[in-house]
C-alpha cells in the first residue's frame, strides 16, 4: 500500500509526505527424500559372518574382524555381546534399522521440510522545497528526507537423513535506514544511515532436555546443556551421524554513507564514501560433543604396521567402542568481534560524443580484521620452512595470543592479522555506437573478497587457552575409546585446530568484459560477449603439519592452516538473441561456453577444501568446483491472439471473458555437470595423519567418461583406485564431470480487466513441468560401497497456482 500520509484531525501529508507499506508472508511445507546406507541387523548385533567387503579389489570377499585383544580372528566372525561398549549400544538409537533391502542405501527417510518467513516494511518520504517527490510525479528542488523499517523473520526446520537427528533454526532482525537528499544547483548530495541487527539461533532437537554424552559415560566433552546432543560417528562403509551443532548470533552494524553527483556539461561525476562499524557477538561449539572416526583398523589383522586386505571393518571399531581419531572443540563459547571498514570512491561519465561515452572510477576499501573485546582469540606461528625446521627437530610452532610477539613473525596486532591497506579498486568502461545497428560495450573492474575476516574471525576464536580442543590418534601410546577419546596430554602439547598466516591479505577478482551488440531486424537483436575472471590471493586452507605417513612436528596435533597463496582463471564467451515482443510474441536464448581453474575455488560459490600436500601445492590445481563447459538458457511469452486489441474475439461477450487476455510463457535451462573429484575416506594412513577426507585417488589410465552413463554407474569407475598406504593419490581435483541439468519451467497467465485501475491476474505455473530427474550428487568416494553411483537428484515438478489483485 501507498499513497500521501493523511491522518484525520492529526496530520495531512498533502503532496508532501507519502508512505509506502508491504508485507510478505510465507508458510511452506516441502518434501525431503533421502536414502542412506546403514548397518544391517546382523551388523547393529556384532554378527558379521556375512559381511562381505564393499569395496577395492578384494570387493566381495568375506570380512574378517580380528579381536584387537588377543589379536585373533572373532570366532563365527561375530562380537560376543559382553564385548559390545555400552556407549555404542546406546548410540545405536540414532542410526536407524535399514528398511530396504540389500546393504546399499539401504535406508529411505521421506519427510516435509517446513519454511515460515515474514517480512514487513514500512517506507517515508518528506519533500521539502516547492517540488514534489512522490510515487506518480516529480519536479522542483529533489530535496527530501526519507526512512523506514524492515523487520523480517523466518522458522526453519533442519532435516537429517537420519530421522532421529535434526533441529531448527530461526531468524529475526530488523533495519532501519534514514535518508537525507538535497540539492545545490547542479550538484546533488545523498546522505545516509542504517542500523541493522540480526539475531540467529540454531538448535538440536536435545539442547536443554537431554545430556546424551553424559548419560552413556563419554568423558571429554562439553556439559553446557547449551551443547546436549549426539556426537558425530564418522563410518567409511555407512552414512555418518552428524547432529546440528548449537549457534546462537547476535550481529549488528552501523553504517554512514555521504556522496555527490555533480552534473557538468558532458561530465557526470560522482564521489563519496561510506563507514561501518561491524559487530559480531557468537554464541557457539563447532565440536562440543567430540567426533569420532572409525575406520576398521583396530579390527583389522596387522603385519608390519599395515592392514591385511579383508580384514577389519568400520562398525566393527564402533561396537567396539574404538576409534581411529577424534576431535573435540567447547569451551569459552561466547565471543564479541568487533571490526571497522570504510571506503572512499570517484566516478566520472563523460559523454565525449552523441555516439561514444567513458566511464572512469576509483575506490579505495579498508576492511579492518576483527579483534575480540575481551583479546579471546589465538593463533600459531610457524617457522618459515616448516620442513627444514622439522628435520632439526627445533621448536616450529607457537601459541601466539593478541598484541604479543611470536618466534617467528614477530609481533602481531590484536586481531592477529596484519592489516591488509592497498585495496585499490579502478573501474574503467566504454560505450560505442559504432553504426546504426552496433553497439560495442567494454569493462574493466576489480572487486575484493570483503567477507574473509569474519569467517577467519570465527575460527581463531575458539582455540586454546580459551578453549578445550583436541585431534587425537590412536597409538598403542595413546589409546582412544568412545568414553575416553579425549585423554590428558602432555601440558606443553599444542592442540590448536586452526591458524592463520599473519600476513593475510584479502583476496581479490580481476573482471574483463566485451560485448557487440547488432541489430538484425527491428525487433531482433544479438549479442556477443567475451568476459574473462582472474582471481588472486585467494584463500587455500593446507594442513601442513602431516607427511604422507604421519604427523609431522612432536608435541603439535595436526591443525588447518589457511592462506591467501591461491588463484584462478576463468574464459566465458556467450551469444545472446532477443526477439522483442511483436504480435504478441517475444522470445530469447542465450548460450555460453566457459571454462575456470584455480587451485582454491574459494569465490564462485566453491567449498573451500583442504589441500592434500601442504608442500605441493601445485597438484591442487584443476577445474574450479563451479566449471560448467556449456550452458543454454531460453524464454517465451506468447500472448494468445483472443480478447480486446488482439486479432480475434475483440467483442466484448462470454467468448472474450473465457478466452481473452491470456499469455503462455516459460523458460529451459540446459547445463553441463558440475566437476568433482575422486577421494578416498577413511584410509588408515590418512586419518593416521590427523585427516579424512582430503586424500585423492590414483589414476589407473583408464579413461574417465562412459559412453552411456546411468544412475547406478555415472562414470567408469575402473579409472581410479585407492593409492597405495603412505602415498598421496595421483588423481587431479575436479576431473570427474558431473550430471547435465535439463529443465524446462512454464506458465499460464490469465489478466481480467476489472475497471480502468483495477486487475485481477491468475497463474497458473510449474518448475520442470516434464518430471524429468535433476541429478545433483554422485559418489566420489572410491572406497564407498555406492562408489560412481547417483546419490541425490533434486526437485521432481512443483506446481503453483497464484491469484493477484491490483488496485
Amino acid at each position: 500500500l501507498g499513497g500521501p500520509l493523511n491522518i484525520p484531525k492529526i496530520y495531512n501529508g498533502g503532496d508532501k509526505t507519502f508512505f509506502f507499506v508491504s508485507y510478505t508472508g510465507l508458510r511452506s511445507t516441502d518434501p525431503f527424500d533421502a536414502f542412506s546406507t546403514v548397518p544391517t541387523l546382523d551388523e547393529r548385533n556384532g554378527n558379521f559372518s556375512d559381511t562381505l567387503v564393499r569395496s577395492g579389489p578384494d570387493a566381495g570377499a568375506p570380512v574378517t574382524i580380528v579381536n584387537p585383544r588377543t589379536g585373533q580372528p572373532f570366532a563365527g566372525g561375530t562380537i560376543p555381546q559382553a564385548q559390545i561398549n555400552p556407549a555404542a549400544r546406546g548410540l545405536l538409537q540414532f542410526i536407524p534399522l535399514p528398511n530396504l533391502p540389500g546393504t546399499v542405501d539401504n535406508f529411505h527417510f521421506l519427510t516435509s521440510t517446513t519454511d515460515n518467513e515474514d517480512n514487513l516494511n514500512v517506507h517515508l518520504v518528506h519533500t521539502f522545497g516547492g517540488g514534489t517527490i512522490g510515487p506518480w510525479r516529480r519536479g522542483g528542488k529533489r530535496n527530501n528526507l526519507n526512512g523506514g523499517f524492515h523487520y523480517h523473520a523466518a522458522n526453519t526446520g533442519l532435516t537429517n537423513p537420519y530421522p532421529a537427528l535434526g533441529g531448527n533454526t530461526s531468524v529475526r532482525g530488523f533495519d532501519v535506514p534514514l535518508g537525507y537528499v538535497r540539492s545545490f544547483g547542479k550538484i546533488t548530495n545523498i546522505a545516509r544511515m542504517d542500523y541493522n541487527r540480526d539475531t540467529i539461533s540454531s538448535r538440536n532437537l536435545y539442547a536443554f532436555l537431554r545430556n546424551i554424552t553424559g548419560s552413556l559415560g563419554i568423558a571429554g566433552v562439553s556439559q553446557n546443556p547449551f551443547d546436549w546432543g549426539v556426537p558425530n560417528l564418522s563410518f567409511t562403509n555407512f552414512g555418518p551421524v552428524n547432529d546440528t551443532s548449537p549457534l546462537l548470533r547476535r550481529d549488528q552494524t552501523w553504517s554512514f554513507a555521504d556522496f555527490m553527483v555533480w552534473r557538468r556539461g558532458k561530465h557526470t561525476l560522482r564521489w563519496g564514501g561510506d563507514f561501518r562499524r561491524i559487530q559480531l557477538n557468537t554464541q557457539a561449539d563447532n565440536n562440543a560433543r567430540g567426533s569420532f572416526t572409525f575406520t576398521g583398523i583396530n579390527t583389522a589383522q596387522l603385519v608390519n604396521g599395515r592392514a591385511l586386505p579383508g580384514t577389519g571393518y568400520d562398525f566393527a571399531d564402533f561396537l567396539l567402542g574404538l576409534p581411529q581419531l577424534t576431535s573435540v572443540q567447547y569451551g569459552d563459547n561466547n565471543y564479541h568481534f568487533r571490526g571497522n571498514s570504510w571506503d572512499l570512491f570517484a566516478q566520472d561519465d563523460w559523454r565525449m560524443g552523441g555516439n561514444l561515452t567513458l566511464n572512469f572510477g576509483l575506490r579505495y576499501e579498508y576492511f579492518s580484521p576483527f579483534t575480540e573485546a575481551n583479546n579471546q582469540i589465538a593463533n600459531l606461528d610457524l617457522a618459515p620452512n616448516l620442513l627444514a625446521c622439522a628435520a632439526l627437530q627445533s621448536t616450529c610452532a607457537a601459541r601466539v595470543l593478541p598484541g604479543q610477539s611470536g618466534p617467528f613473525n614477530g609481533a602481531v596486532p590484536a586481531s592477529l592479522l596484519r592489516p591488509d591497506r592497498n585495496n585499490f579498486a579502478p573501474r574503467l568502461g566504454i560505450a560505442w555506437k559504432a553504426s546504426a545497428n552496433t553497439v560495442v560495450r567494454a569493462g574493466y573492474g576489480i572487486n575484493y573478497n570483503t567477507g574473509a575476516y569474519s569467517d577467519i574471525a570465527q575460527q581463531l576464536a575458539f582455540q586454546p587457552p580459551f578453549s578445550q580442543t583436541a585431534t587425537n590418534i590412536a597409538s598403542p601410546a595413546l589409546p582412544l575409546t568412545l568414553q575416553n577419546g579425549f585423554p590428558v596430554l602432555a601440558p606443553q602439547t599444542i592442540t590448536n585446530t586452526y591458524a592463520v598466516d599473519p600476513n593475510y591479505r584479502l583476496g581479490y577478482v580481476q573482471i574483463w568484459n566485451v560485448d557487440v551488440q547488432q541489430q538484425l531486424t527491428s525487433t531482433i537483436v544479438m549479442n556477443v560477449d567475451y568476459t574473462g575472471t582472474k582471481g588472486t590471493r585467494l584463500d587455500i586452507v593446507e594442513a601442513p603439519n602431516r607427511t604422507a605417513t604421519g604427523v609431522l612436528l612432536a608435541g603439535v596435533q595436526p591443525f588447518l592452516w589457511e592462506t591467501s597463496a591461491g588463484d584462478s582463471i576463468a574464459h566465458a564467451g556467450s551469444i545472446r538473441v532477443r526477439k522483442r515482443l511483436q504480435a504478441g510474441i517475444s522470445i530469447g536464448g542465450t548460450y555460453t561456453f566457459s571454462k575456470a581453474i584455480d587451485n582454491a575455488s574459494s569465490l564462485g560459490s566453491g567449498a573451500t577444501i583442504v589441500a592434500q600436500n601442504a608442500f605441493d601445492l601445485a597438484a591442487e590445481r584443476g577445474l574450479s568446483s563451479f566449471d560448467q563447459r556449456h550452458r543454454f538458457t531460453a524464454d517465451y511469452l506468447w500472448e494468445l491472439p483472443f480478447g480486446r486489441d488482439k486479432r480475434w474475439l475483440v467483442q466484448r461477450g462470454v467468448m472474450n471473458d473465457l478466452f481473452g487476455g491470456w499469455q503462455w510463457s516459460g523458460d529451459w535451462s540446459i547445463e553441463s555437470g558440475l566437476p568433482f573429484t575422486a577421494r578416498v575416506l577413511g584410509s588408515f594412513t590418512d586419518v593416521n595423519r590427523g585427516t579424512n577426507g582430503t586424500l585423492r585417488a590414483d589414476m589407473t589410465g583408464q579413461p574417465i567418461t562412459l559412453s552411456d552413463p546411468s544412475v547406478g554407474e555415472w562414470f567408469n569407475t575402473a579409472a581410479f583406485v585407492a593409492p597405495p598406504p603412505g602415498q598421496f593419490g595421483d588423481a587431479g581435483r575436479n576431473t570427474i564431470i558431473g550430471p547435465p541439468t535439463i529443465l524446462f519451467d512454464m506458465a499460464m497467465t490469465k489478466v481480467i480487466l476489472m475497471g480502468e485501475t483495477r486487475i485481477l491476474e491468475v497463474r497458473a505455473q510449474a518448475t520442470n513441468v516434464f518430471n524429468t530427474p535433476q541429478f545433483t550428487v554422485i559418489d566420489t568416494t572410491v572406497n564407498s560401497p555406492s562408489f560412481g553411483r547417483v546419490t541425490t537428484a533434486g526437485n521432481m515438478r512443483q506446481m503453483q497456482l497464484a491469484l493477484r489483485y491490483r488496485f
